[in-house]
């Protein structure tokens, strides 16, 4: 479900920008996608009864979550303007790589990278520049290699997210905090991006007639259907993060992206060349095998620590439920576990 609500809001927003050209309005289609994801979010809060509350130690840390999302959702709708829809969601499977470069200069969990994450982040780097090389000069537009860029900005605001994310984490576990709650954090991100996003639409002109009048059918359509798949793909992938641990939820990432990329391509009819299929695979493989290798890292990791290690970056569902069982330290190996004493015959 994740994968299809992607593709629809990838493509639907293509669809609505190209019909409103020339008018940019990537600024007012993001604030729109924005405004919708919070209401949502708070009609699922007020029916599950439960206030969307974060603990004070990590409002700074999700001030910044909220502003880096809303960059990255910013940057991604301004490409969609200058290159196919395709090649924007190839260029996001490279994520893992800025993800990687943030880790390595902040000094953070995940930045010491084994033999086989860089080879993974190799493949990303040549199926990137394939794909890039794969667009017919003939489908280039005048701002091409601006929306590669702004591609890769989104990129980077995404992958900054996904760090102070584990950072906010790291923090609620230092303070004996529960974990963050996703309505809260979803909720949160969505009404700070709203605003922000409705500031920047303002100071850039304003709504353009034909987004908000109504006037046209298929205008309305298209904005109803990215803004309703831009909640449900939000929504859904950040339910999946929360049940899976957060290597899992890359590896349907990487898919995501090939089932994104192969709807945009036939919507669009984009040209399909060997070239271009090659550089798909690299980039959904790579992001896919970097996954894996972390994986493979942190298993080797937590066996030579005898397993005291946490392998997944996020809790199960019991532990969530019992939190005096989450941080009850696990008994080593050498420990004996405790039986009942037999009574005498």
């Amino acid at each position: 479900r994740s994968r299809g609500s992607s593709a629809a809001c990838t493509t639907t927003s293509k669809q609505l920008l190209a019909l409103l050209s020339p008018q940019h309005c990537a600024l007012q289609l993001t604030s729109v996608q924005f405004g919708v994801a919070m209401l949502a979010a708070a009609v699922v809060s007020l029916c599950s009864g439960k206030m969307p509350l974060l603990p004070y130690c990590v409002w700074p840390l999700a001030g910044a979550i909220a502003l880096s999302y809303t960059a990255g959702f910013v940057l991604l709708n301004l490409s969609l303007l200058y290159i196919h829809a395709s090649l924007a969601e190839t260029v996001r499977g490279l994520e893992p790589l800025c993800s990687a470069a943030i880790a390595c200069a902040l000094g953070v969990r995940g930045g010491r990278l084994s033999v086989r994450a860089l080879l993974a982040l190799v493949a990303l780097v040549v199926g990137g520049t394939l794909s890039a090389l794969s667009q017919p000069a003939s489908e280039r537009s005048e701002g091409f290699y601006l929306g590669l860029l702004l591609a890769n900005g989104a990129n980077l605001a995404f992958a900054f997210r996904g760090t102070l994310t584990t950072a906010a984490q790291d923090l609620l576990a230092a303070e004996n905090e529960r974990p963050l709650d996703a309505n809260a954090i979803f909720l949160y991100q969505h009404a700070m991006g709203f605003a922000a996003t409705v500031l920047l639409s303002v100071g850039a002109g304003g709504y353009p007639s034909r987004l908000v009048s109504g006037e046209s059918r298929e205008v309305v359509m298209l904005l109803a259907s990215s803004a309703s798949a831009f909640f449900a793909y939000n929504r859904l992938s950040l339910a999946v993060l929360l049940r899976l641990n957060a290597v899992s939820h890359s590896v349907c990432n990487a898919l995501r992206r090939a089932v994104t990329v192969a709807a945009a391509t036939l919507i669009f009819g984009n040209a399909v060349t060997l070239l271009s299929l090659t550089a798909i695979g690299l980039v959904v493989g790579g992001s896919g095998g970097y996954a894996l290798a972390v994986a493979a890292d942190k298993a080797a990791a937590a066996r030579g620590k005898g397993g005291r290690a946490r392998i997944s970056a996020y809790p199960s569902e019991t532990e969530e439920d019992d939190p005096a069982r989450a941080r009850a330290p696990s008994p080593s190996k050498d420990e004996a576990p405790l039986l009942p004493a037999k009574e005498p015959a």
